[in-house]
């Protein structure tokens, strides 16, 4: 039996209609925006962090620039005050340029001439060691779920699959459909937070085509890496 969870805009916490407290795979979510206790400042910062990256690849387009990156392999390096991390873009794709800067970092790669299909990174300061300290990969999958229904325009959004921490890199692996006025789209997405940095690494495509991108787009954001 599908688990129905009722979320709240406000405090960031959902609440299932069952015995289990789990966030599983098919897992729809809905909104209950009655409750109007205020987050708690890391969590105001994780999902403002977190649902900006959202919005920014689900409704944004931006034009494109050839991207900095190894001749020979395709990697795309990129290191600030604080941060730096690598990742090896699919075939033909190159670095969208925003013309409003919302984080510290942010980078999107698209394929030109496709819409809807591009991978994002951004980076922003929080105050955590570790995303254990925020939640497990369950509970911080119904916070990010709860950040897109609250979306205008989005109608339902679906875990594709049980969200799980990489056992390598400490990356939570959080993996939905979004669907909405402007058509049904699935995200992969990989979050961490390393030394006060918060990582979210977003690849979108329309559901319509993930079969068919599903092994490059894996194949590329499994390149990512904290250098």
């Amino acid at each position: 039996t599908t688990n129905v969870w009722s979320c709240s805009s406000h405090d960031l916490s959902c609440h299932p209609r069952v015995v289990d407290f789990k966030l599983n795979a098919h897992d729809e979510i809905k909104i209950d925006a009655a409750n109007t206790v205020k987050p708690t400042t890391k969590r105001r910062q994780f999902l403002q962090s977190t649902a900006a990256v959202a919005t920014t690849m689900a409704t944004s387009s931006f034009p494109l620039v050839s991207i900095a990156s190894d001749e020979t392999q395709g990697e795309f390096k990129k290191q600030g005050k604080g941060y730096a991390y690598k990742i090896t873009p699919p075939p033909g794709f190159s670095q969208s340029k925003k013309p409003v800067k919302t984080h510290l970092d942010e980078v999107i790669f698209a394929l030109e001439g496709v819409r809807g299909y591009t991978i994002g990174i951004t980076v922003d300061p929080v105050r955590l060691s570790s995303l254990s300290e925020f939640g497990t990969p369950e509970e911080i999958a119904a916070k990010i779920v709860t950040a897109e229904v609250n979306r205008d325009g989005v109608f339902k959004v679906t875990l594709y699959k049980d969200p799980v921490e990489d056992s390598a890199t400490g990356a939570y692996e959080i993996d939905y459909v979004s669907d909405g006025k402007r058509g049904t789209k699935h995200f992969v997405t990989r979050t961490l937070v390393k030394d006060g940095m918060l990582y979210v690494l977003t690849g979108q495509v329309k559901q319509e085509e993930f079969e068919d991108r599903e092994k490059e787009l894996l194949s590329s954001i499994n390149t990512f890496q904290l250098v």
